[in-house]
């Protein structure tokens, strides 16, 4: 059975036409992540988006029901009520939509506050991701860090993937600029493939950060088994909307593309840091 992203996916891209998945980190993640970085930094009203509502049971069930006959064994993860009467924002893993209350219709796109030009997607978004990165052991990643970081960046990585081979041959230059790079597993083409099985092979090497990188190179992990993260950071990165590899999300919540270089990574962390990134979701 296909995993119930994959479902979700399938569904919102037929029936509402929706962009399609990347593969390994694209042309099109690169173009959009000024546009990501643009969406942080602009400044939202001083005052909630809409008035702490409850979702009461009834409209949990429906709105469960619903997702569930668009991809069956998909998670909600969580209903938030609009400012329009009857219509509620909902995450199921990692994608946003927008359901009636009796789960009869559903929109699939971005809402905005046009006063305050706030995208409610993204706001949404970026804090499941924050939160989620505040709550992650760092035992659980491989971390290389100058002494004295000035930011942090988490990435999605697969070590068979070019674009990600790429931006570790910089780890020393991105260190070098004040920046962490925590690394965790995101195998796209699956768990129970040879991808994931490198990364559990990195993972329970003695020296993880030499393992990775000689991985990186092109060398093949020697075989080994023990309890990884490796399921773990996959079903993770389903639930913030991870879509291809490397994805680099920084420690407010916001994506901030692909592969860049070190230089215009430094660019994108202090142009989403300039203005607190997670104001107010609905």
């Amino acid at each position: 059975m296909a995993h119930p992203f994959i479902m979700l996916k399938l569904f919102c891209t037929l029936v509402f036409v929706l962009f399609a998945a990347s593969a390994c980190s694209s042309d099109r993640r690169a173009a959009i992540a000024d546009a990501s970085a643009a969406s942080a930094s602009t400044p939202a009203a001083s005052t909630p988006v809409s008035e702490p509502t409850e979702v009461t049971p009834a409209v949990r069930s429906a709105i469960t029901a619903a997702v569930a006959a668009m991809a069956p064994q998909a998670r909600v993860q969580a209903i938030a009520p609009m400012p329009i009467p009857g219509l509620y924002q909902v995450i199921a893993q990692g994608q946003v939509l927008y359901l009636t209350g009796d789960g009869r219709y559903a929109i699939q796109g971005d809402a905005f506050d046009l006063k305050t030009r706030t995208p409610l997607n993204s706001l949404s978004m970026n804090k499941l991701r924050r939160d989620a990165i505040a709550r992650l052991d760092h035992g659980q990643m491989i971390r290389f860090a100058p002494a004295n970081p000035r930011y942090t960046v988490t990435v999605f990585t697969d070590v068979d993937c070019p674009y990600c081979r790429a931006f570790h041959t910089n780890i020393a230059e991105i260190n070098k600029l004040g920046i962490a790079v925590d690394y965790l597993f995101w195998p796209r083409s699956g768990l129970g493939t040879p991808s994931a099985q490198k990364a559990v092979d990195v993972w329970c090497a003695p020296d993880r950060q030499a393992a990775l990188t000689r991985a990186f190179e092109g060398g093949t992990p020697r075989y080994a088994e023990c309890k990884s993260p490796v399921a773990h950071d996959f079903n993770l990165g389903i639930d913030l909307g991870v879509d291809g590899t490397p994805t680099v999300i920084a420690d407010n919540g916001v994506v901030l593309g692909g592969y860049v270089d070190p230089q215009e990574l430094l660019r994108r962390l202090q142009t989403v840091h300039a203005v607190p990134a997670v104001q107010h979701s609905p």
